[in-house]
């Protein structure tokens, strides 16, 4: 707080987000309050990084008939800045859009130009004349694992020839910065033309399926954009699984089907998209009209650019940004962050489980004793990493903060059972504890069900009467399966 000259509860927001951030698990950062530290060579890279910039999307091929259609002063930035996320599905410019590929070759493209500082500031400095006064230990070396990593399980010593396979007993010899230079500059260009090479090809193949149904089956097999590539590269092995790019359908992801430790969610729109795995980040991504059940996030969710979404989460972390008339029901360890430019935004308590969700949670050290859905941290509206719609000297104002939603339409979220495999101990209920001004509210309409259900058996009728009765009910469940849409993800579920 007193170098960056913030107040003391930025600063702790900052740590937190660097223990969120950071691959390795430190539990004496993430435990917060006036014992956490960090170490000063991750605070270093945390604060260098700050200056990153977004990827700009591509000009659409008909720019001028875009601004007609959606205003360039949207608040939504960076992809979405041309056309809302449901404007975007059907205008079939989904190609405009910069891929995950495009977004790596930006983030490789920036390592690359800022690598010569950013190993300056980690450097030991030595007796010797020019690029030999500068070294790294193997110790700060493996710090740079922050920024760039292999496969998973390969840790950066070990790929590097110089520290590769050196005696724990012995600590390896500190190396120049020039010679880490050269060999991190030698990576990043063998990345950069996979990468390439990747986002060309799929711009020559890419088909836009805008309002095409897909059933469950293609959605969980044969979707493209769903699948993770296999490379036999060590440095190209994915850690994420994608779900992209999906409308009117749903799909659902167990353990098994989640490779690596992060799942994105992205331009999904008018979907329910389930996430019943432990991982440890998610990231949910230009949607809209979309549910996101996220089962069990180990360090942060990134929430961004969103429309009309509900996610639900159970999390150490939340970012929310640049989304509007969006729904919120948490069970989260730390205060829901809200930056940027937000609208109409809603927080409620978790509401809902899985047989396996006490499992995941206690697997990725989320606590659902402890549950701060309802002290958002509001920062300001500039997102300093988007040189869009905030370009340099704009003046910052706090965001918009999000509102509780009434006890009174607060609602239990019901995921379908039938795919699940058979747990031994299986969560039979929310595991985090509802507040009482909710848990007051469900009782009162559980016991409005009840006396409703008393009334239906009681009643004095023939059986012709009772058939009426029952295909009455059986009527206007059917009519509102089809009203609410819900008739759709009930044939998707079932095509499994």
């Amino acid at each position: 707080a007193e170098a960056l000259q913030i107040p003391p509860d930025q600063a702790a927001l900052a740590i937190g987000i660097l223990a969120a951030v950071l691959p390795a698990e430190d539990p004496t950062l993430d435990a917060g309050g006036g014992g956490a530290g960090a170490d000063l060579r991750d605070v270093l890279l945390f604060l260098y990084i700050q200056s990153y910039k977004r990827l700009v999307p591509r000009p659409h091929k008909d720019s001028p008939a875009v601004a007609d259609v959606w205003p360039s002063t949207s608040a939504f930035d960076g992809y979405l800045s041309a056309l809302s996320p449901i404007q975007l599905v059907r205008s079939n410019s989904r190609r405009f859009i910069p891929s995950q590929a495009d977004e790596e070759i930006h983030q490789l493209s920036y390592l690359q130009k800022h690598m010569a500082n950013i190993l300056t500031l980690l450097a030991d400095s030595v007796e010797g004349e020019g690029d030999d006064s500068l070294v790294l230990t193997m110790e700060t070396f493996e710090h740079l694992g922050f920024l760039v990593h292999f496969s998973e399980g390969t840790s950066l010593s070990q790929a590097a020839t110089f520290f590769a396979n050196s005696d724990p007993d012995m600590p390896a010899a500190p190396v120049s910065a020039a010679q880490v230079h050269d060999w991190i500059l030698q990576n990043i260009v063998s990345s950069l033309e996979f990468y390439t090479e990747k986002s060309t090809a799929k711009e020559g193949s890419q088909q836009i399926a805008s309002d095409l149904d897909v059933t469950m089956a293609d959605a969980n097999t044969s979707h493209p954009r769903n699948s993770t590539p296999t490379v036999a590269n060590p440095a190209f092995h994915r850690n994420s699984t994608f779900v992209e790019g999906f409308s009117k359908t749903s799909v659902v992801k167990h353990a098994s089907d989640v490779k690596g430790n992060s799942v994105k969610v992205l331009n999904c729109h008018d979907s329910v998209i389930y996430i019943l795995a432990p991982v440890k980040y998610a990231t949910v991504y230009g949607c809209s009209d979309t549910t996101v059940v996220l089962g069990a996030v180990g360090k942060v969710i990134k929430v961004e650019h969103c429309e009309r979404v509900h996610i639900i989460a159970a999390a150490k972390r939340i970012c929310i940004a640049n989304c509007r008339e969006c729904i919120f029901y948490l069970g989260v360890n730390h205060q829901p962050l809200i930056v940027g430019d937000n609208h109409k935004l809603h927080i409620a308590p978790f509401n809902t489980y899985y047989p396996r969700l006490g499992e995941h949670l206690t697997q990725v050290g989320v606590d659902p004793s402890t549950n701060k859905w309802d002290q958002p941290f509001v920062l300001g509206v500039v997102d300093l990493h988007d040189s869009l719609s905030h370009p340099a000297g704009v003046s910052d104002v706090q965001a918009e903060s999000a509102t509780c939603v009434d006890p009174d339409l607060f609602t239990n979220f019901l995921i379908p059972n039938w795919f699940e495999d058979e747990v031994q101990e299986p969560t039979k209920c929310n595991p985090f504890p509802l507040p009482e001004i909710y848990q007051a509210s469900q009782s009162k309409k559980q016991a409005v069900l009840e006396d409703s259900k008393k009334t239906i058996r009681e009643l004095q009728l023939d059986e012709n009467r009772k058939k009426e009765l029952a295909s009455a009910l059986h009527s206007q469940f059917k009519d509102w399966l089809y009203a609410t849409g819900n008739i759709r993800q009930l044939y998707c579920l079932q095509g499994d």
